[in-house]
């Protein structure tokens, strides 16, 4: 009996068409964040900082510059905006006075509700096209790519 060959009916794509689609996402997605923005001056940045300090508890500038892959001066910037529209704090470490921790405020807390959930409204939309199997492989893909395991 002679074997069947299959052939697969899913165009490959290469590495460069890859990097292309990536960037043409984040374009899309980015677009979506900012379309009729309702928090505020809060960039993308300024919202994922106010993430990070979050999740973090109370980080250090220069772990702040680490996560963000900027140098010290260009994270004090950024923090210094957020300072002083008050969403964030800074407070001494009490172990070691000569380091800042940054700390999230009630204001800041309530603009990254505000900001996460838009953000969430913003992704289900732009997701709408896949199936939710479509979705959980993609959420697969990217933990495997990111290397986290939620």
């Amino acid at each position: 009996m002679p074997s069947r060959v299959v052939k697969h009916t899913q165009r490959q794509a290469d590495l460069s068409e890859i990097v292309s689609l990536v960037f043409l996402m984040g374009q899309s997605l980015k677009e979506r964040m900012h379309k009729g923005i309702d928090h505020g001056k809060c960039t993308l940045l300024e919202l994922e900082a106010l993430r990070y300090v979050e999740r973090e508890g109370r980080p250090l500038m220069s772990e702040i510059a680490r996560k963000f892959h900027v140098t010290p001066p260009a994270a004090t910037l950024l923090i210094a905006g957020l300072v002083r529209e008050k969403l964030l704090a800074r407070a001494l470490d009490p172990s070691d006075r000569r380091s800042v921790r940054i700390a999230l405020t009630k204001k800041g807390r309530l603009l990254l509700a505000k900001g996460m959930a838009r953000r969430v409204r913003e992704m289900k939309k732009a997701f709408a096209v896949l199936a939710p199997e479509e979705r959980a492989m993609f959420a697969d893909i990217l933990r495997k790519i990111t290397k986290t395991n939620r």
